[in-house]
């Protein structure tokens, strides 16, 4: 059983496409969605594999898109990097506490 998908329909105008550079009506439509999805990847309201998901992307190609613009797709906190730091000591033998 094939999945119906609903679109949304939203108005911008022309001035747009001249920002973007669009070719064609279906390059145009795909930069607005991939902006999109890159904003509310951003903006904390969806995760990264959501946002590759809204974009029509997969995974890597969005990770790829996001560092030509040089978003940070991973939270690396100061948690996880004492996390990496005991981990690290540990596979060399030394044990902090």
């Amino acid at each position: 059983m094939a999945v119906k998908k609903e679109y949304l329909e939203i108005s911008l105008k022309n001035d747009f496409k001249e920002v973007y550079k669009a070719e064609s009506e279906g390059a145009f439509n795909e930069s607005i969605k991939t902006s999109l999805a890159i904003a509310a990847f951003i903006e904390k309201r969806v995760t990264l594999a959501r946002a590759a998901e809204l974009a029509d992307k997969d995974l890597d190609e969005f990770i790829k898109i996001l560092s030509r613009y040089n978003i940070n797709w991973m939270d690396y906190t100061e948690e996880t990097m004492e996390d990496d730091e005991q981990t690290l000591a540990e596979l060399r033998g030394i044990h902090h506490d």
